[in-house]
């Protein structure tokens, strides 16, 4: 006898399919989360110092690790599986298949799988040493006097540099535009670590070595190039959307997010998107979190007929 569908599936373990999860259960829906990462990129971020209710801040992995507990405590079932396909299904179900190859059947579908970092086009992308989590790789560095560079201008980017910067004996930062992207608070904490250098106009073209990454090639605005020795590159250069698990008809921005209605619904009737996958005007924690609430309650009544 096949298993009766969930009310609702939820891809992405990050704070918006943490919350759908949440609300989601105390809506009475039976509730199915994929993804293999309690709090997904939350764990990149170091300290999280503008989210309410927290005033030292708090680590993305803690914050990660509360919102899992909480919504597996309120009864949401967890497959620690990344979703690999959404399709649709006979009867008008949507159809997971997760990474273990196990398939499951729901009535709506929230996605909030969120975002995912650009990678540099350059061949040597590939060398040891480049990396995008500066709280996971950063302590590889400990204790070396190392050099290290943060590629990138806005508030991920000043969290690596200040994340390394307790590291490092050098951080450099730096960005292609005259002014950097972050805000005024997390200007501020760079401007406070005397080891970061800023070099703004300034683009990354090719880096060097040969299995270890030994050098970045650098080219200011005005054309002039050179080599900077560094021990270490981090890449904050930028997102886009986490949706080629999507196999469905969608409306979407130029940028490839998911376009949603008043409601959070995608173009696809039952599909509902929250967090940083949807077309937003700011990304952000707390904002991902309400994003999960009001899909989870707007999934609740699209189940309803309301």
């Amino acid at each position: 006898m096949a298993a009766e569908p969930y009310d609702m599936l939820v891809a992405g373990s990050g704070p918006a399919g943490m919350t759908a999860a949440l609300y989601g259960r105390r809506l009475g829906l039976k509730t199915i989360v994929f993804g293999d990462i309690p709090g997904g990129n939350l764990y990149m971020i170091g300290n999280l110092s503008n989210f309410p209710g927290f005033i030292d801040g708090i680590s993305g992995m803690e914050l990660g690790a509360k919102l899992f507990q909480q919504a597996q405590a309120e009864g949401a079932e967890f497959t620690m599986s990344r979703l690999k396909k959404l399709q649709r299904a006979a009867g008008g179900l949507f159809q997971a298949l997760d990474a273990d190859g196990q398939s499951h059947l729901a009535t709506t579908a929230v996605i909030a799988t969120g975002r995912v970092p650009l990678r540099l086009s350059t061949g040597k992308a590939g060398l040891k040493g480049v990396h995008f989590c500066s709280v996971c790789d950063g302590p590889l560095y400990r204790n070396r006097n190392a050099t290290l560079a943060v590629v990138g201008s806005d508030n991920a980017a000043a969290q690596h540099a200040t994340t390394l910067a307790r590291i490092a004996q050098k951080v450099l930062l730096i960005h292609r535009s005259t002014q950097p992207r972050m805000d005024a608070g997390h200007m501020a904490l760079v401007q406070r670590q005397e080891n970061i250098t800023i070099l703004g106009d300034t683009e990354l073209v090719d880096l060097e070595g040969l299995d270890m990454l030994e050098s970045l090639v650098l080219q200011s605005r005005s054309g002039q190039r050179r080599d900077i020795p560094v021990d270490g590159l981090f890449l904050a250069m930028g997102w886009r959307p986490n949706t080629d698990l999507l196999d469905l008809p969608l409306e979407k921005t130029i940028d490839g997010y998911l376009k949603t209605d008043t409601r959070l619904m995608t173009s696809f009737p039952g599909l509902f998107a929250a967090g940083d996958v949807r077309d937003t005007d700011l990304w952000q924690v707390l904002l991902a979190c309400a994003d999960g609430a009001r899909a989870a309650k707007y999934a609740a009544e699209y189940i309803s007929g309301n």
